[in-house]
């Protein structure tokens, strides 16, 4: 989309750039104009690479920080320009190009890139001294009829591998019963055996196969369910192993409704999943104690900015900068009904593209059990590498001087790793395009990128920055002037520590769900009265199991009679 007549405010006052989101107005006055020349001009000595990056795509990179008040009064960040889609890998620009509003086509471009990475498992990228894999958790807000439910659309990329997953997840299950089955029916032979003597009756090595009882196997998938228990989702995830597990997350209202019910708190999950941390969990119930080396997550949601205030109720408690955000603005066109002509354009080019990545996921299992490092993985040079350290550099000064009361620092650095996984989902991609099939195509383990697409993937972190700006504005100016109470009760505080934790731990946990440390100090105390935890030693603390604290009870009811 052409951006024209772009303007931009005045600053408040003449120390500081800009202290809101720039608007577009073209009835301003001559003032706004000199002020956008002053900041461009701003732009160009200090910070070269912001204009370097986006040459070819725009005119100018000011132009994408241009916002427009929508229909409900609200600002939010202008779509992005033609050149921009046009740019991107034929998958990605064909699915897009189905869609005539341009606004519409910016939001599924932040949807598609987590549904594309949760193909892409067996893929990694190094940030820091780790290497990760390409799960990203984006969240698309808008307000309600505006267009935000076509995110289902690129969702169902990877219909054709949770078909997949959870055929062999139900095969499993089948030989599990069938192993079972046999398994009864060789014991009791064997029991008879042993009453009566008829060895005859007694296949030895039979018997000797089944000595242990199986185990069912747990149930995989690829999609998960939007509303589901948060003991089920550590349940899938670890099922999942060191795969991607997708979730598309149609209301974001429906998850903070299961958090204050009786589902469980979900927030660990996310926090864990942005940097793929561990995650350990131990249950009362059949003893479940799940621990999940790597905590691998691609999450794509849609909610309306109610929603989302309530699923992020601050900025500080580290959550909301998990997330790439795009804003969706109100609509008061109504689109008709889709004609035979374009539903059948719809079915074709989705069609073939779920195929599509649905054979390179194929392709990508020969994969499974390897070492990291052993896999597939974006190679950056160390010009490249020395490039997005200055852009990222610029970048942060740059948002520091013109929004300098929207803390973009945190947002802006955590970027860095989806760059690079946005980076790597373009390099598959790419090379797809290149060799025209997917067989050979991960024969070459490394992966590298076009300069024409560094600059593509830097150019958009800098345009997503401006969609977080918007978020963090609205969020900020509709907080409550007295903090809202956190709730949390003992049990389920109790929950979310691993089996065996220290005081630090559990203070660092609690701090980041949003409570006191005089609240953490008595829940600890009352878990630790009622033998829900077992101090080992000095500020260690080991969860107890239920036959341990029905024993104590015993033992002081003895004590008391």
């Amino acid at each position: 989309m052409t951006q024209t007549n772009s303007t931009i405010d005045k600053p408040k006052n003449s120390t500081a750039m800009e202290n809101s989101l720039p608007t577009q107005d073209p009835n301003n006055s001559q003032a706004n104009t000199s002020y956008a020349d002053v900041l461009r001009e701003t732009q160009q000595e200090e910070f070269p690479l912001l204009g370097e990056v986006t040459r070819g795509i725009v005119d100018d990179p000011i132009t994408l920080m241009n916002a427009h008040t929508d229909e409900d009064g609200v600002v939010v960040p202008c779509a992005l320009p033609d050149a921009m889609m046009q740019s991107l890998p034929q998958m990605m620009s064909e699915t897009l190009s189905l869609y005539d509003d341009a606004d519409i086509r910016t939001m599924l471009l932040m949807a598609m890139m987590p549904t594309l990475g949760s193909a892409m498992s067996n893929v990694r990228v190094r940030h820091g001294q780790r290497l990760y894999s390409l799960g990203m958790m984006n969240i698309c807000v808008g307000p309600s009829a505006s267009g935000k439910g076509c995110v289902g659309d690129v969702a169902s990329l990877v219909d054709g591998i949770n078909k997949i997953i959870c055929e062999e997840s139900a095969q499993a299950m089948a030989d599990h019963r069938k192993r079972h089955t046999r398994y009864k029916r060789l014991s009791s032979q064997l029991n008879f055996a042993a009453k009566d003597d008829v060895s005859q009756l007694v296949d030895v090595n039979d018997i000797a196969e089944e000595v242990d009882e199986p185990q069912a196997p747990l149930r995989r998938m690829h999609k998960l369910p939007a509303k589901t228990t948060a003991a089920n989702y550590y349940r899938l995830l670890y099922a999942n192993g060191e795969n991607i597990s997708y979730l598309h997350i149609p209301e974001l209202a429906e998850m903070t409704a299961a958090n204050k019910g009786s589902f469980g708190d979900f927030m660990y999950i996310l926090l864990a999943a942005q940097n793929e941390e561990q995650l350990h969990t131990g249950r009362k119930t059949d003893d479940e104690d799940f621990f999940i080396e790597h905590t691998r997550l691609a999450m794509a949601a849609t909610g309306t900015m109610s929603s989302v205030r309530e699923f992020i109720p601050n900025l500080e408690d580290g959550l909301s900068t998990r997330f790439l955000y795009h804003c969706l603005p109100a609509k008061s066109d109504v689109r008709g009904e889709m004609d035979e002509a374009t539903a059948e354009a719809f079915r074709d080019v989705y069609g073939h593209h779920r195929g599509v990545l649905t054979e390179i996921w194929k392709e990508l299992r020969q994969f499974e059990g390897k070492a990291d490092d052993e896999m597939p993985r974006l190679v950056i040079s160390d010009e490249q590498r020395m490039y997005i350290d200055e852009y990222y550099r610029q970048l942060v000064s740059f948002i520091s001087l013109t929004l300098p009361d929207r803390d973009l620092r945190a947002p802006i650095l955590r970027s860095r790793l989806n760059l690079y996984r946005m980076l790597m989902i373009i390099a598959v991609l790419r090379r797809y395009e290149e060799m025209g099939t997917v067989e050979g195509m991960f024969a070459e383990q490394h992966f590298t990128m076009s300069e024409a697409d560094l600059k593509w993937g830097l150019a958009y972190i800098f345009y997503c920055t401006m969609q977080t700006s918007a978020i963090y504005d609205r969020l900020r100016r509709e907080e409550k002037e007295e903090p809202k109470r956190v709730y949390l009760s003992a049990l389920a505080f109790l929950q979310m520590l691993p089996k065996q934790f220290t005081t630090a731990e559990a203070v660092r946990l609690g701090e980041e769900l949003g409570l006191k440390r005089n609240g953490i100090a008595k829940k600890l105390a009352r878990l630790g009265k009622e033998r829900y935890i077992v101090k080992v030693r000095q500020g260690v603390f080991v969860k107890s199991s239920k036959t341990e604290r029905e024993r104590w009870k015993k033992e002081c009811t003895l004590l008391a009679a």
